[in-house]
């Protein structure tokens, strides 16, 4: 995946920055797992604004819940509109936003300084290695024990390191699980899938908006649904003249289905009068809506694994990144590569995953 020349020149500005930093931090004597088990709250330190990467965080806190019920969780993240998909989950207790560019805000920089230092942790668990962010975090709150993977740029005082070593599962979003070391918890043996535990009054509020929807177009109940997400990051995005193709071709192929186009504040149009249009700020909700859609369908991106981590039905369309690490979890979805198919095999393949049980 090609990345554009000001994210490669910041992300080597960070790195140069945590090296030169580095040399002047002599890292004190540390453990590689708790010493007490006995554990009370936690701090997740994750500040960043990517809806993929907070969904990632799932597998570990739904782990934390089963294994530690009483312990009480925060969540550091990077941005407050994708933090609340993680609000109602189990055990946590608190989501925290802080400025992307914190440096750059001094003002909320030092109502965040304020906020996270009112309690002191049990644990404060560095999610990101070497991040410049997450380490200047992990020096701002107060845990009896932070803990990290080793990374060559660690300059924050942590007193648990381990050597990250090689992961149990490739996936990207179950990379989360190998934080249980630190507590000396088993690593589940078969894989888990994404899960945000959308509540049953979420999935009823997300059957109720599309059954609006539906009736407002005065179509029946009864069509077969694909929700239809256009957007993604970089290459990864797939053109519009493409998914006009698609859409075409799908619905050819089968005239007792409805598209609907999922709009955002980088899509603000549907493709074209053949869709409806649906969106919603509410990422949990739009989540259920997602589920209660037949089909979810999109490239690689943040809401696909949204979607996933909803219960939705997925397909998912790649062309850059690698589907072992990135696909879409959970044995009811599908990932394909879309490089070396025609826009009629994705439609005949979308149609297979749409009617498949």
């Amino acid at each position: 995946m090609k990345y554009p020349l000001h994210l490669i020149i910041r992300k080597k500005v960070s790195a140069l920055l945590n090296t030169f930093l580095s040399l002047f931090v002599k890292q004190r004597a540390h453990a590689t797992t708790l010493a007490d088990k006995k554990i009370e709250s936690i701090v997740i330190i994750r500040p960043n604004y990517r809806i993929g990467n907070l969904i990632f965080l799932t597998p570990l806190i739904n782990e934390l819940s089963k294994n530690l019920p009483d312990a009480k969780i925060d969540i550091i993240v990077g941005m407050q509109l994708a933090g609340t998909i993680l609000d109602p989950m189990p055990n946590v207790h608190n989501v925290i936003d802080i400025p992307r560019k914190l440096l750059l805000h001094p003002l909320e920089m030092y109502r965040y300084i304020r906020q996270t230092r009112l309690r002191e942790y049990d644990l404060a668990l560095n999610m990101s290695g070497g991040s410049t962010s997450a380490q200047i975090v992990s020096l701002l709150v107060k845990a009896k024990n932070k803990a990290s993977f080793y990374d060559k740029r660690l300059w924050a005082d942590f007193n648990i390191i381990q050597e990250r070593g090689r992961p149990t599962y490739p996936h990207m979003g179950l990379e989360s699980l190998e934080f249980l070391r630190f507590f000396q918890i088993d690593i589940p043996k078969t894989p888990p899938s994404l899960d945000i535990k959308l509540t049953a009054k979420e999935r009823a509020l997300g059957k109720e908006a599309l059954k609006e929807l539906l009736e407002k177009e005065q179509l029946q109940d009864n069509k077969k649904v694909i929700a239809v997400f256009r957007n993604a990051r970089f290459d990864k995005k797939i053109d519009d003249a493409w998914w006009s193709a698609w859409v075409e071709a799908v619905l050819t192929s089968d005239e007792d289905i409805v598209i609907i186009d999922i709009l955002s504040p980088d899509i603000p149009q549907k493709l074209n009068e053949n869709l409806l249009a649906y969106s919603n700020k509410n990422l949990r909700l739009l989540g259920a809506f997602f589920q209660a859609c037949d089909l979810y369908v999109s490239a690689d991106t943040g809401p696909m694994h949204l979607a996933v981590a909803s219960g939705a039905k997925v397909l998912a369309l790649f062309n850059k990144t690698n589907i072992a690490v990135y696909g879409a979890l959970g044995e009811q979805n599908r990932t394909i590569d879309i490089e070396k198919l025609t826009v009629d095999d994705v439609a005949a393949i979308t149609l297979e995953q749409l009617h498949s049980s």
